[in-house]
């Protein structure tokens, strides 16, 4: 498979995914401010929309953000049951506040996923870390 046809799957899925968060919240409110807090954070306004409306819904939830040389980083997830908004700003503020102890402050996608519901990162020196989580996923 191509890049560009990579690329353009990426963009597709992650379109889709916000599409289907944004058609169950409404407009403004504690929506609009927790996904706008989040959006650099989270590698963009998509991101921070689909992490927000994934978690409030308890929905399906796909990340991708872009790095140096034009890499593409992926991740995925299902959170266990729809949070409320106060809980999503819980698990986002604890998330950043976890990266941020171990020197990240532009997550990639799967440093994103690890922070939320645990995983394994690469910090900026190499070293390799596992995450705790501070959200449950859907299992299977």
């Amino acid at each position: 498979m191509n890049v560009q046809r990579m690329l353009r799957a990426v963009v597709l899925a992650s379109l889709c995914s916000a599409f289907a968060a944004w058609a169950d919240v409404p407009p403004g409110g504690d929506f609009a401010r927790l996904s706008s807090q989040y959006a650099a954070w989270a590698g963009g306004k998509s991101n921070a929309d689909a992490i927000v409306g994934g978690l409030r819904n308890g929905s399906s939830i796909t990340l991708v953000t872009s790095g140096a040389g034009r890499s593409v980083s992926l991740a995925g997830f299902t959170p266990a049951a729809p949070m409320t908004y106060g809980e999503i700003h819980s698990a986002l503020s604890n998330a950043q506040r976890t990266l941020s102890r171990v020197g990240i402050a532009q997550p990639t996608a799967e440093q994103i996923q690890a922070a939320l519901i645990g995983g394994e990162i690469t910090t900026r020196d190499g070293a390799s870390r596992s995450l705790a989580g501070v959200i449950p996923a859907r299992v299977g």
